[in-house]
């Protein structure tokens, strides 16, 4: 199963959930070794910087996003993602937007993952 969260809240996730940090750089706050740093599933500091200043609309971030996964690393983690899921694991993806509207690239990696063909 594959959840998402944001890292103010890891400390209410369970202990048995693999923690995936899909953030470019990983929070002072939490202490190395809580998380795996997985930065290629993290969009482009240019992507996230035009979409906060408000010069890239949601619908444009979701495009560029979801070209920006098709990057071979970025395609690699998606399908190691996938695998771990197909076996059982419980697996958080975690990043600093609270997101209650859903407007997160966490969410992004949720679709992208549940539309992936079984390998």
């Amino acid at each position: 199963m594959i959840l998402e969260g944001y890292f103010a809240k890891i400390n209410d996730y369970t202990e048995d959930e693999l923690k995936l940090c899909v953030a470019s750089s990983y929070p002072f706050f939490v202490k190395k070794g809580r998380m795996t740093h997985f930065p290629s599933l993290a969009p482009s500091e240019e992507l996230l910087r035009g979409y906060k200043a408000g010069e890239v609309t949601w619908e444009q971030y979701t495009d560029k996003f979801t070209d920006e996964m098709r990057r071979w690393m970025s395609k690699q983690s998606l399908k190691w993602l996938k695998q771990r899921d197909k076996v059982g694991d419980m697996i958080r993806l975690l990043c600093y937007e609270r997101a209650d509207d859903r407007k997160c690239h966490r969410f992004l990696l949720l679709d992208i993952l549940n539309s992936m063909e079984d390998e």
